[in-house]
Protein backbone atom coordinates (compact mmCIF):
# COMPACT_ATOMS: atom_id res chain seq x y z
CA UNK A 1 0.00 0.00 0.00
CA UNK A 2 1.34 3.65 -0.97
CA UNK A 3 1.32 6.26 1.20
CA UNK A 4 -0.51 8.76 -1.82
CA UNK A 5 -3.06 10.29 -2.89
CA UNK A 6 -4.38 9.77 -6.92
CA UNK A 7 -5.92 12.78 -8.39
CA UNK A 8 -7.25 13.77 -11.81
CA UNK A 9 -4.30 16.62 -12.65
CA UNK A 10 -1.05 14.84 -10.46
CA UNK A 11 0.35 12.37 -8.53
CA UNK A 12 0.85 13.84 -4.45
CA UNK A 13 2.53 11.81 -1.80
CA UNK A 14 2.29 12.46 1.79
CA UNK A 15 5.40 12.62 3.49
CA UNK A 16 6.39 13.89 6.69
CA UNK A 17 8.28 16.82 7.45
CA UNK A 18 11.27 15.78 8.73
CA UNK A 19 11.56 13.58 5.31
CA UNK A 20 10.92 17.18 3.47
CA UNK A 21 13.55 19.25 5.71
CA UNK A 22 16.42 16.01 4.94
CA UNK A 23 15.57 16.05 1.34
CA UNK A 24 15.87 19.71 1.00
CA UNK A 25 19.12 20.11 3.10
CA UNK A 26 20.41 17.26 1.01
CA UNK A 27 19.74 19.12 -2.12
CA UNK A 28 20.91 22.20 -0.29
CA UNK A 29 24.47 20.59 0.54
CA UNK A 30 25.26 18.62 -2.66
CA UNK A 31 24.39 22.19 -4.52
CA UNK A 32 27.00 23.97 -2.38
CA UNK A 33 29.88 20.93 -2.77
CA UNK A 34 29.90 21.57 -6.42
CA UNK A 35 30.13 25.11 -6.51
CA UNK A 36 32.86 24.49 -3.82
CA UNK A 37 34.86 22.54 -5.86
CA UNK A 38 34.40 24.29 -8.72
CA UNK A 39 35.15 27.86 -7.54
CA UNK A 40 38.68 26.78 -5.51
CA UNK A 41 40.17 24.55 -7.66
CA UNK A 42 42.98 27.16 -8.39
CA UNK A 43 43.49 27.82 -4.51
CA UNK A 44 42.79 24.58 -3.25
CA UNK A 45 46.55 23.39 -3.32
CA UNK A 46 47.92 27.27 -1.69
CA UNK A 47 45.86 26.77 1.11
CA UNK A 48 47.03 22.84 1.53
CA UNK A 49 50.64 24.00 1.68
CA UNK A 50 49.75 26.72 4.03
CA UNK A 51 48.03 24.21 5.93
CA UNK A 52 50.14 21.87 5.78
CA UNK A 53 53.10 24.18 7.20
CA UNK A 54 51.08 25.34 9.96
CA UNK A 55 50.49 21.95 11.12
CA UNK A 56 54.02 21.27 10.77
CA UNK A 57 54.68 23.98 12.59
CA UNK A 58 52.29 23.14 15.50
CA UNK A 59 52.83 19.75 15.40
CA UNK A 60 54.38 17.77 18.29
CA UNK A 61 57.26 15.88 18.03
CA UNK A 62 58.62 13.33 20.98
CA UNK A 63 62.02 12.49 21.24
CA UNK A 64 62.76 9.73 19.66
CA UNK A 65 65.02 8.33 22.75
CA UNK A 66 62.41 8.48 24.91
CA UNK A 67 60.20 5.84 23.63
CA UNK A 68 63.19 3.39 24.13
CA UNK A 69 64.50 5.40 27.66
CA UNK A 70 60.93 4.85 29.10
CA UNK A 71 61.35 1.20 27.60
CA UNK A 72 64.17 0.69 29.61
CA UNK A 73 62.96 2.14 32.77
CA UNK A 74 59.63 -0.16 32.79
CA UNK A 75 62.15 -3.07 32.46
CA UNK A 76 64.11 -1.75 35.47
CA UNK A 77 61.30 -1.55 37.68
CA UNK A 78 59.99 -4.85 36.69
CA UNK A 79 63.36 -7.15 36.91
CA UNK A 80 64.43 -4.64 40.13
CA UNK A 81 66.92 -1.86 40.47
CA UNK A 82 69.99 -3.34 41.06
CA UNK A 83 73.45 -2.61 39.89
CA UNK A 84 73.55 -5.58 37.43
CA UNK A 85 70.11 -5.23 36.06
CA UNK A 86 71.24 -1.15 35.10
CA UNK A 87 74.39 -2.28 33.50
CA UNK A 88 72.68 -4.86 31.52
CA UNK A 89 69.86 -2.57 30.34
CA UNK A 90 72.13 0.44 29.86
CA UNK A 91 74.77 -0.97 28.19
CA UNK A 92 73.76 -0.16 24.56
CA UNK A 93 73.05 3.40 25.30
CA UNK A 94 75.26 6.56 24.81
CA UNK A 95 76.42 8.66 27.74
CA UNK A 96 73.98 10.90 25.83
CA UNK A 97 70.65 8.92 26.34
CA UNK A 98 72.47 7.71 30.24
CA UNK A 99 72.45 11.79 31.04
CA UNK A 100 68.63 11.74 29.21
CA UNK A 101 67.90 8.40 32.03
CA UNK A 102 68.76 10.60 34.37
CA UNK A 103 66.82 13.51 33.67
CA UNK A 104 64.27 11.84 32.91
CA UNK A 105 64.33 9.86 36.43
CA UNK A 106 64.82 13.72 37.90
CA UNK A 107 61.86 14.99 36.31
CA UNK A 108 59.48 12.18 37.34
CA UNK A 109 60.77 12.19 40.70
CA UNK A 110 59.78 16.36 40.81
CA UNK A 111 56.43 15.42 39.00
CA UNK A 112 56.10 13.29 42.24
CA UNK A 113 56.97 15.70 44.74
CA UNK A 114 54.99 18.46 43.90
CA UNK A 115 51.93 15.82 43.92
CA UNK A 116 52.42 14.76 46.61
CA UNK A 117 52.60 18.49 48.47
CA UNK A 118 49.26 19.19 46.23
CA UNK A 119 47.54 16.47 48.40
CA UNK A 120 49.45 17.19 51.75
CA UNK A 121 48.09 20.81 51.10
CA UNK A 122 44.44 19.70 50.12
CA UNK A 123 44.57 17.27 53.51
CA UNK A 124 45.62 20.42 55.17
CA UNK A 125 42.69 22.48 53.80
CA UNK A 126 40.11 19.65 54.25
CA UNK A 127 40.99 19.32 58.06
CA UNK A 128 40.56 23.23 58.77
CA UNK A 129 37.27 23.16 57.18
CA UNK A 130 36.40 20.30 59.65
CA UNK A 131 37.56 22.07 62.75
CA UNK A 132 36.38 25.05 61.52
CA UNK A 133 32.70 23.43 61.72
CA UNK A 134 33.28 21.85 65.16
Amino acid sequence: MTNSKETSLQKVQNIGILTRIVNFLKKLIWKNNINFITTNNGNSFNNNVESNDFLKRIKYTEDPDKAKLLKIQDDLERKGINKENVIQLTKDLSELQKQKLESLYKEQIENYKLSINNSKNKILKIRQQLNSTI
